[in-house]
């Protein structure tokens, strides 16, 4: 008797070890994924210190960061004995600068304190690459275990990516508007889940998620003059995501043209994203 209520008590203390580290469940706001690996599947970006902080950002992402939408991983360390610091408020600010003064970038950055996996998990929308603009991520932290706030930068190289998966314009009011493709990753030829992220910048603020726009898809493919049917208009998923279906009928070069309206006005149907189909 002795023997079978041991095992019982086992059995619920290692079920409620599972239950408490679970990761709380998914919502619409809940877009950016927390890579469940140890750092050895991702490519280190590079490192900075939290000034003001004592603590040390190491930089990590699934691949080189290219323009368009990139998924950032940081891990945050105690600067003084290298223990990692997984509750903190911290966010990253990206932003560019091509001589003519620095500009603040789309991103995305989770709300919550408490690092999943060992991450603080971010996204970083960079529209320019190269030798026309430096790129860097910029860090912000409140580091609970000692109650000090700091900040860092880092300067980081961005690859140009062709075709083009990021589109900026400006409309008449002075608002920029950001669109960069998410998925499909690798397009093929038929049905593909089709993903962009959409942010607005007005004068005198920093960009931030559109959610109520209509947006309408239009796949041609220029080299043949043609279009393709059975496309899904993305519509609005959480955090300024939208969602729909692509379908491309051949292999080859195709453009996605994108048209915005907002409460029955035409905002834009200029801007466009590039996919090649192999």
């Amino acid at each position: 008797m002795l023997k079978l209520l041991l095992n019982l008590i086992l059995i619920s203390s290692t079920l409620g070890a599972f239950s408490s580290c679970k990761k709380k469940s998914s919502t619409p706001e809940d877009i950016i994924e927390t890579p469940v690996t140890n750092e050895s599947t991702l490519i280190k970006i590079g490192e900075t210190y939290l000034l003001g902080a004592k603590a040390k950002a190491v930089i990590y992402a699934n691949k080189a960061f290219e323009t368009g939408y990139n998924e950032v991983y940081v891990s945050l360390l105690d600067s003084l004995d290298g223990s990692k610091l997984n509750n903190c408020h911290f966010s990253l600010s990206p932003s560019s600068n091509d001589g003519s003064g620095n500009q603040n970038l789309p991103c995305e950055n989770s709300n919550d304190s408490l690092a999943v996996n060992g991450y603080f998990a971010s996204a970083a929308i960079f529209t320019k690459a190269g030798a026309a603009s430096q790129c860097f991520l910029n860090f912000s932290i409140h580091n609970h275990k000692n109650n000090l706030y700091g900040s860092g930068s880092l300067g980081v190289a961005v690859l140009a990516q062709t075709p083009i998966k990021v589109t900026s314009l400006s409309t008449t009011d002075n608002s920029t508007f950001v669109i960069a493709l998410i998925s499909p990753a690798t397009p093929k030829v038929g049905i593909n889940d089709f993903e962009i992220v959409l942010q607005k910048k007005s004068p005198g603020s920093n960009f931030a998620a559109v959610e109520d726009y209509k947006i309408e898809i239009d796949p041609v493919m220029p080299s043949m003059g043609h279009g393709s049917p059975n496309n899904v208009n993305p519509t609005h998923r959480g955090k300024g995501h939208y969602s729909g279906k692509v379908n491309f009928t051949m292999t080859g070069l195709w453009r996605v043209n994108l048209k915005l309206t907002h409460n029955d006005s035409l905002i834009t149907s200029a801007p466009f994203i590039e996919l090649s189909i192999k």
